[in-house]
């Protein structure tokens, strides 16, 4: 029940805010330092707090993107997507417990230590989506807005950045639990959260799912 009523309270806080102008944009061609995931190219890093022993109130290691580096593309592929599509239930309880932690409304995947480039979001219940290797269709009339970014865990005042993106897009995607290819609008938030991901990710990733 805590969990339920801390998902049910996830968009009034983290990530993002509509903003009008910002004389420093982030774009997808600023170049920033490109990093692996998990240093050991495994698919799922090991949390201390799931360990064997480890307190029951043990808090989630989260590890909120900066917007300071770029994910690397190792597992960027169509053969890895295929085979983790039944998404190892961790991540999304990962997920999920970040989320609730620090009033996030999305949580790309490296956060959780996953390896592949995911997007788990949440609408206004707290119903988490798996937005697995998003690939952006065209999409007709599709506003732009300045989104003011700040990383959950930080304080939202020295560690933000501004960002372009379209207030709706339609995405191409697996959805973490079958293999099935779904195509959806997203608006709002959530459509940010996988524009997020994908400036995330280095652009190699992207020309390589695509």
């Amino acid at each position: 029940m805590a969990r339920d009523l801390a998902l049910a309270s996830l968009l009034g806080g983290g990530w993002f805010a509509s903003w009008r102008n910002d004389a420093s944009v982030l774009t997808p061609a600023t170049i920033r330092p490109i990093v692996k995931i998990n240093d050991d190219d495994s698919l799922l890093r090991e949390w201390a707090s799931e360990a064997y022993g480890a307190p029951a109130d043990a808090a989630p290691e989260c590890e909120f993107w900066n917007f300071s580096v770029q994910y690397d593309s190792n597992l960027c592929n169509h053969f890895t997507l295929g085979r983790s599509s039944s998404m190892p239930q961790r991540a999304v309880h990962r997920a999920l417990q970040c989320a609730a932690a620090h009033g996030a409304e999305c949580v790309l995947s490296p956060e959780v230590g996953l390896a592949v480039p995911a997007a788990f979001v949440f609408d206004e219940r707290g119903q988490v989506q798996t937005v697995l290797g998003p690939r952006l269709l065209p999409l007709e009339d599709a506003e732009e807005q300045h989104v003011r970014l700040a990383p959950p865990d930080g304080d939202g005042v020295t560690d933000t950045t501004t960002v372009v993106f379209n207030r709706t897009v339609r995405a191409e995607f697996l959805d973490g639990e079958s293999k099935m290819l779904h195509s959806r609008v997203f608006a709002g938030p959530q459509a940010y959260c996988v524009q997020l991901l994908r400036m995330a990710f280095e652009p190699r990733c992207w020309r390589q799912l695509d």
